[in-house]
């Protein structure tokens, strides 16, 4: 893993495979290829691997297991930030699992307990399990255009990425940010239940399966022209990693949009609690 280059496995790599490399024992080379674009061009990682390292440095002194889902909050935007990404990419899993691979010292971290190990889906799973895809894609649809703010606020409850990061409506952005200012609002202590959370994230579900939500918010399109340009541009490694960072430009995200995203979520509410009641 010499070459600070984005790689996937050309395969499913099987336990005992990733035992070995993450042991080091083996190398990655003839399970791997290189992430090329459409002009050919690879994608550095150089300013990911100084991120990680910064990572380790910053919460290097939380005891065994300490509050480890904490760090979430902050590591999410600052990936997202360093690896620019297009949704086409961000959707392989092989490419997240070779990255799982490459920055295993933190899946261990992050996900192993006392004598244990990672289970299968911190190293190859879907959206809101993968250790790292999880960060990633939570910070690309929670974000507020360049404001990672709401992103932060989303992984301090470890119920809002894992019952949403998977459903189809937070594709939409403004019914995204619509429900992170309602699960988890700003500057406020308290915030919705476990089971409160759940209960929204499934009714809504339900709900928008007839009614996509994109007809409540000005029939919103991600802004593909910005956000084109967030990924081409060459990344700088910050001067200073605690200085919030700010996300790719959008136009997508208007106060009539997020009026409606509210709307949806308000209505929502009102379904969960019917549901609950009878």
């Amino acid at each position: 893993m010499a070459e600070p280059i984005l790689c996937r496995f050309k395969h499913r790599i099987p336990a005992d495979l990733r035992d070995r490399l993450v042991r080091r024992v083996e190398e990655p080379d003839e399970h791997q290829e290189p992430i090329r674009r459409s002009d050919g061009s690879t994608i550095d990682l150089t300013v990911i691997d100084v991120l990680m390292r910064r990572f380790r440095d910053r919460f290097a002194d939380l005891d065994q297991r300490g509050d480890r889902a904490a760090s979430d909050s902050w590591l999410a935007p600052r990936l997202h930030y360093a690896l620019r990404l297009t949704r086409a990419e961000a959707g392989d899993r092989d490419l997240w699992s070779w990255l799982a691979i490459r920055y295993s010292d933190y899946v261990v971290w992050r996900w192993a307990g006392a004598g244990e190990k990672p289970t299968e889906d911190r190293w190859h799973g879907q959206i809101n399990k993968q250790a790292l895809m999880r960060l990633w894609w939570g910070a690309e649809l929670f974000r507020n255009g360049p404001d990672y703010s709401p992103v932060e606020r989303a992984f301090s409850r470890q119920d809002v990425p894992h019952n949403l990061l998977h459903r189809t409506l937070v594709r939409c952005r403004s019914l995204a940010v619509a429900l992170i200012d309602d699960l988890v609002p700003a500057g406020q202590e308290i915030v919705g239940s476990s089971r409160e959370i759940r209960d929204l994230a499934r009714v809504l579900n339900l709900a928008m399966a007839g009614s996509p939500p994109e007809l409540e918010t000005d029939l919103q399109q991600d802004d593909h022209r910005a956000y084109g340009a967030w990924v081409r541009e060459f990344v700088l490694v910050p001067a200073d990693w605690e200085v919030p960072l700010r996300g790719p430009a959008a136009a997508d995200t208007t106060a009539s949009s997020l009026a409606g995203g509210r709307a949806i979520t308000e209505r929502g509410r009102q379904y969960a609690a019917m549901g609950r009641d009878t």
